[in-house]
């Protein structure tokens, strides 16, 4: 089994979402198109820009944590972002 590293973005809102599933197919799904009471359906659409795969869940747990700090944060908005045109 292997373990996703994603980040999602929010154009419309300047929202940057980070999370690790096992099936980024069905996460997808929910983030964009199932209803739900979860808050972060208020920033769709949910576009993905960035992905990395890894075999132990707690090395994708580490990486997330770290997209997820403030450097990490950063890293994607000066690294990521601008390989988008979000126009």
């Amino acid at each position: 089994m292997s373990y996703k590293v994603f980040v999602l973005y929010s154009y419309q809102n300047d929202k940057i979402y980070v999370g690790y599933t096992t099936s980024l197919t069905d996460y997808m799904v929910t983030m964009n198109v199932m209803e739900s009471d979860n808050p972060l359906y208020q920033f769709r659409p949910w576009t993905l820009v960035h992905m990395e795969l890894f075999i132990a869940e707690d090395e994708a747990m580490v990486r997330e944590g770290f997209l997820k700090q403030d450097i990490g944060q950063a890293y994607i908005r000066r690294e990521v972002l601008p390989m988008f045109d979000f126009r």
